[in-house]
């Protein structure tokens, strides 16, 4: 069976949202650097480097199993980890020490289209294709 158009949806956006947050990153960067000088931690910056990588891992797993294998459990697992992501990232609008300007801004964008790849798995097509079910034509119901 082939894709439904909104797990090809799903896709772009997911895909949109990781290029996105990796931009944010890179303007976060320095901050990042400094916040890390300044907390005199012994962990330098190479530590950040390989959480980030294994925090962008995860969700590649998660698209992969999601989009190519068609696992609903792993939908459910994404849907959870990313639901967590969106609340941390409206929770950081308060937290006067958090990264602000350009890589918020960027990162808010990349958290609104990390929510509408999620809103992709819940429509009927995509329910259905993850699911296993036969889709239900709503026409037959006119």
């Amino acid at each position: 069976m082939h894709r439904p158009p909104s797990i090809i949806w799903f896709e772009r956006l997911f895909w949109a949202s990781m290029i996105v947050g990796l931009i944010s990153t890179a303007f976060a960067w320095a901050d990042m650097q400094s916040t890390l000088e300044k907390s005199g931690s012994p962990f330098g910056m190479t530590s950040v480097a390989v959480t980030l990588a294994v925090f962008l891992a995860i969700p590649v797993a998660f698209w992969y199993a999601i989009a190519r294998r068609g696992s609903n459990v792993v939908r459910w697992i994404y849907v959870i980890w990313m639901g967590f992501g969106v609340i941390m990232t409206l929770l950081s609008l308060f937290d006067p020490q958090n990264v602000n300007g350009i890589a918020l801004g960027i990162s808010l964008i990349s958290t609104a289209l990390s929510a509408a790849s999620i809103a992709c798995l819940f429509r009927g097509d995509a329910v259905a294709w993850l699911t296993g079910k036969a889709p239900v034509d709503p026409g037959i119901f006119s």
